[in-house]
C-alpha cells in the first residue's frame, strides 16, 4: 500500500517551465503559452464540472492513492494500442492517434499538443514511456476536453454514453474507451489537487501547502494514527518537491509527481 512503502524516493527535478497566475505579467519569463493555457483550463474545467470537488481531508487523499493507480494503471490499454511499433515507447504521431481517440478534431490543438508532448519526457531519456504517456494523455484530455474539439471516433471497445457535459459530447454521442479512461485519471487527481489549489490559481502556491498540512496535523479525530501518518508522509511528499524560485508548482508537474508517490512505474521497471 501506499502507507507501507519504503524510503521516500525523491522525485526528479521535472523539466516543465515553472508557470505562473494567468493574472502574471506577460514580462514574466517563467510563463509559457502551455502554463497559461493549462491553468486556465484546469479553471474552465473545474467549474463547469460540480462533480469534481477537493477530497474531504489529507487523510482521504492518502487513501485515494490506491484509486489513482488504478485509473492510470487503466491508461495501458491505450498505451499498447498507440505504440504502433510495439517499441515500449510513443512517438509524436503515435501521440497524437491517441489524442484522435479522446474525440477532438484532427488539426486542433497541435501547437499545444506538440508543447505537452514535448515536456513529456521528463526524464530526459529522449523517449515517452507509460508513465510520462500517461501524465501527457491527461494533459491533452484537459485541453480537448475545455475546448470542445470534439468528433465521434471510431472506438468499437466501448458502449458508453457520455452525459452532456456542456463540451460537445452529450445527445447520446458515444464517448471512446480513451476519453473514459482518461477522463477518470484526470478527476481522481483533481480530489487531491483542490485540496491545495485553494485560490483555484491553476497552480499550487507553496503558502497553500503549508496552510493545508498544518490545518490537517490539527485534525487528528481523536488521535488517529492514520491520519497523523497520511499528513507526515504526504508532507514529505510536498517537502521533496521543487517549487522554483516562484515558490509554486503547476498542475502538470503535480501529475508526474502523483504518478510517483501512488506507485505508477514503467512496465521495464515493474
Amino acid at each position: 500500500s501506499w502507507y507501507s512503502r519504503g524510503a521516500l524516493v525523491r522525485p526528479p527535478r521535472l523539466a516543465f517551465r515553472m508557470g505562473a497566475c494567468a493574472s502574471s505579467p506577460p514580462e514574466d519569463p517563467t510563463v509559457s503559452a502551455l502554463d497559461l493555457a493549462l491553468a486556465a483550463r484546469l479553471k474552465t474545467y473545474i467549474a463547469t464540472h460540480p462533480d469534481v470537488h477537493a477530497a474531504k481531508s489529507l487523510h482521504k487523499v492518502a487513501l485515494n492513492f490506491g484509486g489513482m493507480l488504478k485509473s492510470f494503471e487503466a491508461l495501458r490499454v491505450v498505451f499498447a494500442r498507440a505504440d504502433a511499433d510495439s517499441n515500449g515507447t510513443i512517438e509524436y504521431h503515435e501521440f497524437l492517434s491517441a489524442c484522435l481517440e479522446l474525440q477532438m478534431t484532427k488539426g486542433q490543438n497541435q501547437e499545444l499538443l506538440k508543447e505537452v508532448y514535448a515536456t513529456a519526457d521528463v526524464n530526459g531519456d529522449g523517449l515517452v514511456d507509460f508513465r510520462e504517456f500517461a501524465m501527457a494523455l491527461t494533459l491533452a484530455f484537459l485541453i480537448v476536453a475545455v475546448k470542445g474539439d470534439c468528433v465521434t471516433a471510431d472506438d468499437s471497445t466501448t458502449d458508453v454514453r457520455a452525459p452532456d457535459d456542456g463540451f460537445g459530447l452529450g445527445n447520446g454521442t458515444t464517448e471512446t474507451e480513451t476519453r473514459r479512461l482518461t477522463h477518470a485519471a484526470l478527476d481522481k487527481v483533481l480530489e487531491a489537487w483542490l485540496v491545495f489549489d485553494t485560490d483555484g490559481s491553476g497552480f499550487i502556491q507553496k503558502a497553500n501547502v503549508h496552510h493545508a498540512l498544518a490545518t490537517f496535523a490539527d485534525q487528528k479525530m481523536g488521535g488517529s494514527h492514520e491520519l497523523g501518518a497520511s499528513s507526515k508522509l504526504i508532507s514529505c511528499r510536498f517537502g521533496e518537491m521543487n517549487f522554483g524560485q516562484h515558490d509554486r508548482i503547476s498542475f502538470q508537474e503535480f501529475l508526474y509527481a502523483v504518478e510517483e508517490w501512488c506507485g505508477l512505474a514503467d512496465e521495464e521497471e515493474e
